[in-house]
């Protein structure tokens, strides 16, 4: 939910998020100082920028465009020398001119800020719906373990520590990575191996791979009766002839 809060003080949320983050916050002291963050944030950020004046002769400059482009206006060159200036007070620039021009820096700074700010709430939905669909995932593996015909097997490390899952029914086959370390995405991939109990040669089942500190699930085709599952870490991106180093391994209950 904490994630929510950069969304909802942009007023990106959904409806129905909104209201869910509103319920919270009335009872989450950690959102709601987060939420009082991000709104000093937004209104600071027009307070940023230095107060500079503008440079020698844009108001000179200015009124010149201004009045070429008026129908009938005289040409700035063509007032009297001995003529007074125009009069500050008609035309407030000497008093807001630099607020003005500062105010609208400031203003375009802010669209800008939030702009990003959009952006990272329009990222944070992205990876919430990936949550989601994660869930999803696991809530349909964790009611098809009980399902007839399913079987499953926790694979642990070497040091004992479960590190995997598998999860086999009659649809689909699911491999759930609880805490493989990150294999190299571009010269490696995770195998996973099937075993039965006459002692044969392991079958491969498919790849996949794995992030550190992550859960993720994959599914792979059904197919085969096993009793022990294994994984291993292979170099490529393709499943060998057989495993090289198997990292966890595990028997069907």
């Amino acid at each position: 939910m904490s994630r929510q809060v950069a969304g909802f003080a942009l007023h990106a949320l959904e409806p129905a998020e909104e209201f869910e983050v509103r319920a919270h916050l009335a009872r989450c002291p950690e959102c709601s100082g987060a939420l009082r963050r991000h709104d000093t944030v937004l209104a600071g950020l027009a307070r940023t920028l230095p107060a500079v004046p503008p440079p020698a002769g844009l108001r000179n400059r200015i009124l010149s465009a201004a009045r070429a482009e008026s129908p009938g206006a005289a040409p700035d060159r063509a007032r009297r020398p001995d003529a007074p200036p125009p009069d500050r007070a008609r035309t407030g620039w000497a008093a807001t001119g630099p607020q003005r021009v500062w105010a609208a820096v400031a203003a375009a700074a802010c669209v800008v800020a939030v702009g990003g700010l959009a952006g990272q709430a329009a990222g944070l939905h992205r990876q919430r719906d990936a949550e989601v669909a994660q869930v999803r995932d696991l809530g349909r593996l964790v009611t098809g373990m009980d399902a007839p015909g399913s079987t499953h097997a926790t694979l642990t490390d070497g040091h004992g520590t479960p590190v995997a899952a598998v999860v086999a029914g009659p649809g689909a086959r699911r491999v759930v990575v609880a805490d493989l370390p990150t294999n190299d995405r571009a010269g490696s991939v995770y195998v996973l191996w099937g075993l039965d109990a006459s002692g044969s040669a392991p079958v491969p089942l498919g790849t996949f791979d794995a992030t550190s500190g992550h859960t993720d699930v994959t599914t792979l085709p059904a197919g085969g009766s096993f009793t022990a599952y294994a994984v291993s870490l292979e170099p490529g991106r393709t499943a060998p002839a057989v495993p090289s180093r198997v990292v966890a391994s595990g028997s069907v209950v």
